[in-house]
């Protein structure tokens, strides 16, 4: 199996537009570029953003831990942050499976 390349947004913006004919680029880039938006927003306030047949966004707190430094092996100190967490929807998954 092999990996396909990474796709950034500018490339999806530019196959979303090559594939809604029907309004103005402007448009479908606005609405492209407002719907990345509102998930950064809505991420930014730890809401839940689940996409049907896509999957869920959700934001998870991680305690505050202790690590050990690479260079040197002393402990440091690592604060608690916010970390966003991606789960599959099953008929996504399925989809991404099947060919194996």
């Amino acid at each position: 199996m092999t990996r396909t390349p990474k796709r950034n947004k500018s490339d999806l913006l530019r196959s979303f537009l090559q594939s809604e004919n029907d309004l103005n680029p402007q448009i479908n880039e606005s609405f492209f570029n407002r719907f990345f938006e509102l998930l950064e927003f809505s991420l930014s306030k730890h809401q839940n953003i689940e996409l049907r047949s896509f999957g869920t966004f959700k934001t998870k707190l991680m305690p505050p831990r202790y690590g050990s430094d690479p260079r040197n092996k002393m402990k440091i100190y690592i604060p608690s942050k916010w970390k966003v967490a991606f789960k599959l929807s099953e008929n996504l998954n399925k989809k991404l499976n099947e060919e194996i």
